[in-house]
């Protein structure tokens, strides 16, 4: 199921529940049915069934939705299994803090894991003949989401009659400029004043990560929902990073207009 942002904990409650038991009258309460549901359902299958949350991103301003007191109450009165999908910009951070929870981190894949999927072979292969393949990875970095948004704008193309190679070139290379201009015009130059200036010691220092603890001793604390930043795990302590392989260019390349975003893309795929 999907809630909103600023889902109050009895509505993502009734949406579970109706979700479970099939029940969409408004009249109709699904209470009863569930507590049946789960009866019977833990006699066949020695176990509970497993709800899946997900939690759509907040846009600055918008309240989180009470998912840390919906998860418990689903939990703890009805015994369910419940797994939330959500990033960083979408969960409460409560949520992560119980101390009953598992987290699961899903980080980005490596270029060859990306190159290695089936569904991929004809987008790579594409990219790998007309030496594509490093600047496209340098934008779109580890998401295979990302990828699979290439591919959808290539397999059109190419379904097109008399399409020659060279259009579909200038096709990935316009899809690629056009993530940077979103990246800088959507996020980076409308973030808050704090992310501007942890924005301006990644530029001064040339780094892809700055340790936590240093920004919090600075005075700085990363603010979400954040489009530009995001904290992560690594072997010797937690880090800010780049959201994202566009954002970690725009701001390595100290790109400041739109200007800036086509010599960038120019130097990308100059050797194309």
């Amino acid at each position: 199921m999907q809630t909103k942002s600023g889902a109050d904990k009895d509505l993502i409650i009734d949406q579970a529940l109706r979700e479970l038991t099939g029940i969409q009258w408004n009249f109709f309460k699904p209470v009863g049915s569930t507590r049946r549901l789960l009866f019977f359902y833990s006699l066949m299958f020695k176990n509970n069934p497993i709800v899946v949350i997900s939690v759509p991103e907040r846009d600055s301003g918008e309240s989180y939705a009470q998912i840390t007191s919906a998860v418990r109450n689903l939990a703890d009165i009805y015994g369910l299994r419940v797994i939330v999908d959500g990033s960083p910009n979408s969960i409460p951070p409560t949520l992560s803090a119980t101390k009953r929870e598992t987290v699961i981190t899903v980080e980005p894949m490596q270029k060859q894991q990306i190159e290695s999927i089936p569904e991929f072979k004809i987008l790579i292969d594409f990219l790998k003949s007309h030496n594509l393949d490093c600047p496209v990875w340098k934008v779109l970095g580890g998401s295979p989401a990302d990828y699979l948004k290439l591919k959808e704008v290539i397999i059109k193309k190419m379904s097109l009659p008399n399409t020659v190679s060279d259009e579909i070139v200038d096709q990935v290379k316009n899809h690629l400029q056009n993530i940077l201009s979103s990246s800088f015009n959507k996020n980076v130059i409308r973030s808050n004043l704090t992310t501007q200036q942890i924005i301006k010691i990644f530029r001064e220092r040339n780094v892809i990560k700055i340790p936590i603890a240093e920004l919090v001793n600075m005075g700085l604390l990363l603010e979400y929902p954040n489009k530009v930043f995001r904290e992560v795990m690594i072997l010797d302590g937690w880090f800010v990073v780049p959201s994202s392989s566009a954002i970690s260019l725009i701001i390595s390349e100290n790109v400041q207009n739109d200007a800036d975003i086509a010599k960038l893309s120019e130097k990308l795929f100059g050797s194309t």
